[in-house]
């Protein structure tokens, strides 16, 4: 049961800002449907509407207008990050709360529509509905929770919203590099409670050291780098016998003849790449039903193989880069993205390393290990791990206000998924996910359902607790020393 404590010292009562929630959620629904029905898929180089595009820009002025339709005050940072404020004194430290309202791209397969957002069964269903537009209205609804009962923080409260979060944080870079931060940021882009440690990133392109044979015309899987892909497709030159070998493959590969080529298009399951586990890695199959079909050359099946290899147990072993820590445990690396660039094959691999392993020297480890299998390394990013002390009385008191609030015993963690958190200082990511029950049966196919996958949905019932703790959590750690 919730004990007295966090209500008489957070200043709230549970059951009040509970009823508050409760009348707020259709306009909670009302506005995430504004923000949702804008396809914000980041464009790293945009030659129109920079940095990003005309959808980052569209949903960036929305939920800035939204702000202001609530009474706040709002900033526009040269269209990399947005920030809607509540009153507080100048010389006062501010709490930030970080959400993005850039998306992943929809992808193919979906039975509801991305961007024409639906409600059903206690679902709100649509792309970047759970990552991460509705922590953007969460924090809009703690700004207007603090707002409408008057409470006078001891702290500022800053919503910031970025714009490039899912394709490399370029927004929080150039923020970073001309704005000044929040004494401390809170990034509900995680899971509940608090996630103390985020992994480094150390990611590559392999780029095949000789061209690849003619037999290959055209290959491609791209859903994004940090996506397990649920399409990866494979063009080949005609002739009979490769045909008959094609043939014969069955699901999840189909090949067709189009003309005087083979069509190949292998199916899975999508995925965050930080959770091979939990899709079916096209891009795998597709390598796989290539060579043991032997519809590729000896050459080509060598550098094809690769694929495989990195993928079996995605534990960085096939690119001798293995490591492990007692914290985090061992490297999660995946390959995810494969074409063809002047006739050489190009596979792209994300990785997620453990937080104690910043100084492991992957790059030169990774570009010894592919040269061996006939590649050349292009690294594309290295990022260090992030950390936060589980014992800073921040940290303590917003663990302890989930076990009170959400009834459960669960610690600090550390995750393979990457934040803002790892960009900004005295930070660290903090919700919203939780426990729930499972949706109900029918209302999703496999591999729909979650972030980054077709059908993306959050429970309604995930973002009314989590609004619950957050209000509360804010309460309580007012009155704390936020600084590190």
């Amino acid at each position: 049961m919730i004990r007295d404590g966090i209500l008489q010292e957070g200043k709230a009562d549970l059951p009040a800002i509970r009823q508050w929630i409760d009348n707020r959620m259709p306009d909670i629904v009302r506005d995430l449907t504004r923000i949702c029905r804008i396809r914000s898929v980041a464009e790293a180089e945009a030659s129109q509407y920079p940095p990003f595009g005309k959808g980052c820009r569209d949903v960036l002025e929305e939920m800035l207008h939204i702000g202001e339709e609530n009474g706040f005050f709002v900033q526009n940072f040269d269209n990399y990050v947005g920030k809607i404020s509540y009153a507080a004194s100048p010389e006062a430290d501010a709490i930030g709360i970080w959400a993005h309202l850039d998306v992943v791209e929809e992808g193919e397969g979906w039975e509801y529509k991305p961007y024409d957002p639906t409600v059903k069964d206690g679902y709100f269903i649509a792309r970047g509905c759970q990552d991460n537009k509705s922590s953007a209205i969460l924090g809009l609804y703690i700004l207007k929770y603090m707002k409408e009962h008057h409470i006078s923080l001891s702290h500022g409260l800053e919503l910031y919203l970025g714009t490039c979060e899912e394709q490399g944080m370029y927004d929080l870079d150039y923020y970073v590099a001309h704005y000044p931060l929040p004494a401390l940021s809170l990034v509900p882009d995680s899971g509940f409670p608090v996630c103390c440690g985020e992994r480094g990133s150390f990611n590559a392109e392999l780029i095949s050291r000789r061209e690849c044979g003619k037999e290959l015309l055209e290959v491609s899987c791209d859903c994004g780098l940090y996506t397990i892909p649920d399409q990866a497709r494979a063009v080949l030159a005609y002739s009979r016998e490769r045909w008959e070998k094609a043939s014969r493959l069955s699901a999840p590969i189909t090949a067709e003849r189009v003309g005087e080529t083979i069509r190949i298009i292998a199916h899975g399951i999508r995925a965050h790449a930080s959770r091979p586990g939990d899709g079916v890695n096209a891009l795998t199959l597709l390598a796989q039903a290539l060579c043991t079909q032997e519809l590729i050359d000896g050459e080509n099946r060598e550098l094809f193989g690769s694929i495989p290899a990195i993928n079996q147990d995605n534990t960085g072993q096939a690119l001798d880069v293995f490591c492990e820590d007692a914290l985090s445990g061992p490297i999660c690396l995946t390959a995810t993205q494969l074409r063809m660039q002047e006739g050489r094959l190009v596979i792209g691999f994300m990785s997620k390393y453990p937080v104690t392993c910043s100084d492991f020297p992957f790059a030169k480890r990774a570009e010894k290990a592919a040269q061996r299998r006939g590649f050349e390394i292009k690294i594309t990013r290295l990022a260090k791990a992030g950390y936060f002390d589980p014992e800073h009385p921040v940290a303590r008191t917003l663990t302890q206000t989930c076990r009170e609030i959400l009834e459960n015993e669960d610690g600090p963690f550390v995750m393979s998924g990457g934040t803002y958190a790892r960009k900004l200082t005295n930070a660290f990511a903090f919700g919203t996910g939780m426990k729930l029950p499972p949706p109900p049966e029918g209302l999703f196919r496999p591999g729909h359902g979650d972030y980054h996958q077709p059908d993306e949905s959050i429970p309604l019932l995930r973002i009314r607790r989590a609004l619950e703790v957050y209000i509360c959590g804010i309460l309580r750690i007012d009155r704390l020393d936020i600084k590190p």
